[in-house]
């Protein structure tokens, strides 16, 4: 896999760093991941960016499929930014809703899925700024809240609620990330009203 991932770096024309870490064995592997993303926020605390550079923090996973738009949308991050997924947590999408008078403003969150959850979206759901980590040098995953490690971190780097994000794909109005998979998505049954979905495009 070590071989396969730095092939695609080789290749993908941008510069990288390529860090890896063991997971720790665990009999249930409720929470993934913990490790490999602790070990980006040390390299970033240990190779801080000049004062006159900004840089952006995306936890990227190989079972979500981007847009390229994203990544140039999540560039104007100030502090952290957020927006739709599609396919994911047994809906069709989840994320942000802004008001359509005013695109900057979250009004709401749409989630099926533990919706009561302070940072209720996916871990594709979010980026911010990289100096946070330096501000907030305890930040970090953990291998016990499952289920809850987007709002653990965001909330480690001093963010109150999904509401001080800031909405990005065009006000939270298109899906430039979804969830992938080799089979059909499976839905959650939902009987309620559902807003309707962001444009796909």
């Amino acid at each position: 896999m070590l071989l396969l991932v730095s092939e695609v770096l080789s290749e993908c024309g941008v510069p990288y760093t390529h860090l890896f870490a063991m997971s720790p064995f665990r009999r249930r592997k409720r929470v993934r991941g913990s490790a490999q993303r602790n070990k980006g926020i040390e390299w970033i605390r240990t190779h801080p960016l000049p004062n006159t550079e900004k840089g952006i923090v995306f936890f990227a996973d190989d079972d979500n499929t981007y847009d390229p738009r994203i990544f140039i949308e999540m560039r104007t991050t100030q502090l952290g930014s957020t927006w739709p997924v599609g396919l994911v947590g047994g809906s069709k999408w989840e994320g942000c809703i802004t008001d359509p008078k005013d695109r900057s403003k979250i009004i709401d969150f749409w989630c099926i899925f533990r919706p009561w959850r302070q940072f209720p979206f996916d871990m594709a759901a979010f980026a911010v700024n990289a100096r946070l980590f330096t501000l907030f040098p305890t930040a970090r995953f953990d291998y016990h809240r499952a289920l809850e490690q987007e709002g653990l971190i965001l909330s480690q780097l001093g963010f109150q609620s999904a509401y001080d994000l800031e909405p990005k794909a065009d006000g939270c109005s298109k899906i430039l990330v979804w969830h992938t998979q080799t089979r059909t998505p499976s839905f959650v049954p939902y009987f309620g009203f559902q807003p309707p979905p962001p444009s796909f495009v």
